[in-house]
């Protein structure tokens, strides 16, 4: 495999290209558009990271609501991005907190939005490297993150 591009199922094309542009910072790669002339598949990327949307088409079993539910996308932020700063943007805009800026035992600082149709992002920040012992020794004794 070369990549993972997740294929969301979403009610409303044009309000996930404005959440995940305007939220996010994700730019629109291409849009297709039905017969009606709005768009039935959109593809976005940020960095690395792509993700595409198609309409609710009730013949497809991948596509049948209620959407979100079940899958979360953990991202990572690169080095010079503050993760903190993401967090107080997304906030701002009104989009759905589903965790706060945490520490994580594991080394990453992350927090949780919900886009409109419910699918979860988690997004993360490397804080400091952890070995795998460092990280088992810390689930197993509940030690908070440094």
């Amino acid at each position: 495999m070369k990549s993972i591009i997740p294929a969301l199922a979403v009610a409303d094309i044009e309000a996930s290209i404005r959440f995940y542009t305007e939220v996010l910072g994700f730019s629109t790669q291409m849009t297709l558009p039905g017969p009606d002339g709005s768009p039935v598949h959109a593809s976005l990327g940020r960095g690395e990271v792509s993700v595409m949307f198609g309409r609710i088409d009730p013949a497809q079993t991948h596509d049948q609501a209620p959407l979100g539910r079940g899958v979360a996308l953990y991202a990572t932020v690169g080095d010079d991005e503050d993760v903190d700063a993401l967090f107080a943007h997304a906030r701002a805009a009104g989009t759905t907190v589903t965790q706060e800026p945490t520490d994580q035992f594991w080394g990453m600082r992350d927090f949780g939005i919900a886009d409109p149709d419910g699918y979860v992002w988690l997004i993360s920040k490397e804080t400091a490297k952890r070995s795998e012992a460092e990280m088992r020794e810390a689930m197993l004794t509940g030690a908070p993150a440094d």
